[in-house]
């Protein structure tokens, strides 16, 4: 039954229930902390692993941002929860068992706003604090699992083979799948009405709810086709926009101005997500028709768009021109940075990464540029004493561990590679290759007894930890 549960995770987004939970209720047995944890850890591998899930850190960082805000400020009893983007032109979010929330590329290019993002983020956030999969899964578990394995199979292969998910589809029960999805709509109001909540308390405008789902309700008007309406996972309805509007009148209006790194973040999406040059030519007719909606953020994705093109040329005239408005921004500091580095300015590139640090001294993608410099300039000592004072405040970045392993590997010392490389793939979830990276450093030759010890301890307590998460 566990391989079964594996691939019910992918089918979560609109697990939802009306009511609170009654106390007492069995849905905490249906699946156990320990089988949840296992089962979070191999979401987690998936995504790491997965060519379609975003891995840019800027982007990442904003969204996670929003997201843990969002927790911090809108929910109680705050859950422990995972973002990440997946490289998808849908509109669409999901969250999973494991406390994960997945964001459709999609989803952030068509908000018109930070608070349609929130909306959607808060709507997730509720599927969770209310354990609404758990809750489905009391209320169907003594039926069959192979109409969820059916459900969640058909969510996976439907981003590569729509036709394929089709045939998935039609082979679970017919009845069994109505049931599941009446189920669902008719639940989906419990998140609205706490995402409104989360979005009021953490003070974005609860109107970017309403404005959102308008959005989508129109988008779905274009969507055709059995195997796209039965995995349209957020059925928008006439009377769910009409719910939420009745329980907009409980809040107050709220000014929200939308940060800079909003536009940043869409106009970044835009200009690595398709082909450059359609891309770059978008960004350049909006400029000339000053039909763009921030001005800045149309000037910043066509330069990326220029980079991917490699016309560095025509990408710093457009920067320079970005650069007269005199925004100090740490996406902005990170583009002349990289524009820096493709016209092979090293020495202009570091100097800007070094005044990014002093004045965004916890901004990650400053601290990866200036390693990556530094190893390529060979000064790889000093690499190692910024990663490493960097490890104090972000234990768990396993790009800085993968800069620390490069390093070591520049200085010939394959213990602390292995230890390093070991730690990368630790925290991409990937417990196997870990203990591969660890058993390499206990095997190197080193007369350090005390970095001998420390490795061998740590493979030891790999191996317990794969023991406990490993799915039989």
């Amino acid at each position: 039954m566990k391989k079964i549960i594996f691939f019910i995770i992918f089918f979560t987004s609109n697990i939802l229930a009306n009511d609170l939970p009654e106390l007492g209720s069995s849905f905490d047995n249906v699946i156990s902390a320990a089988e949840e944890k296992k089962i979070r850890h191999q979401i987690m591998v998936q995504a790491f692993l997965s060519n379609s899930v975003i891995k840019d850190p800027e982007i990442n960082d904003y969204i996670n941002d929003m997201g843990h805000e969002l927790i911090d400020k809108g929910v109680n009893k705050k859950p422990e929860i995972n973002f990440f983007i997946v490289n998808d032109s849908s509109i669409n979010a999901f969250a999973m068992l494991g406390n994960i929330i997945g964001i459709h590329s999609g989803l952030i290019l068509s908000a018109n706003s930070e608070s349609e993002l929130a909306s959607v983020l808060s709507h997730e956030i509720a599927h969770i604090t209310q354990k609404h999969l758990l809750r489905l899964f009391d209320s169907q578990a003594k039926n069959s699992y192979k109409t969820y394995f059916a459900l969640a199979l058909a969510l996976l292969v439907a981003r590569s083979n729509p036709q394929l998910a089709q045939g998935v589809i039609t082979a679970g029960s017919a009845s069994q799948v109505q049931n599941i999805l009446d189920y669902t709509r008719a639940n989906e109001r419990e998140a609205d009405r706490l995402g409104l909540e989360i979005m009021n308390k953490s003070g974005y405008d609860p109107k970017g709810f309403i404005d959102f789902f308008s959005s989508m309700q129109k988008f779905n008007i274009f969507v055709t086709g059995p195997s796209q309406s039965f995995l349209r996972t957020h059925p928008v309805t006439t009377e769910r926009i009409s719910d939420i509007q009745d329980r907009l009148s409980d809040y107050k209006y709220v000014q929200k101005e939308n940060k800079l790194e909003f536009y940043f973040v869409k106009s970044k999406l835009r200009a690595f997500i398709g082909d450059s040059f359609k891309v770059s030519e978008l960004f350049k007719s909006e400029i000339d028709t000053e039909s763009y909606i921030n001005k800045a953020g149309a000037y910043y994705g066509l330069i990326y768009s220029l980079l991917r093109q490699e016309k560095t040329n025509e990408a710093r005239l457009y920067f320079n021109i970005l650069d007269s408005m005199q925004i100090n921004n740490p996406m902005i500091i990170e583009l002349e940075a990289r524009l820096l580095i493709q016209e092979e300015e090293y020495e202009k590139a570091f100097n800007v990464y070094k005044q990014g640090i002093k004045e965004f001294s916890y901004y990650r993608t400053f601290l990866y540029g200036i390693s990556e410099l530094m190893i390529a300039a060979n000064k790889n000592q000093e690499a190692i004493d910024i990663l490493k004072n960097y490890l104090n405040i972000f234990k768990n970045d396993y790009m800085i561990y993968e800069l620390l392993a490069k390093a070591y590997n520049a200085k010939n010392e394959k213990l602390l590679e292995h230890e390093s490389l070991s730690y990368a793939f630790y925290f991409q979830y990937n417990l196997q290759e870990a203990i591969t990276q660890i058993d390499l450093a206990v095997r190197t030759d080193s007369k350090n007894f005390f970095d001998k010890s420390r490795v061998e301890y740590r493979l030891k307590e790999l191996k317990k930890e794969s023991d406990l998460l490993y799915i039989q």
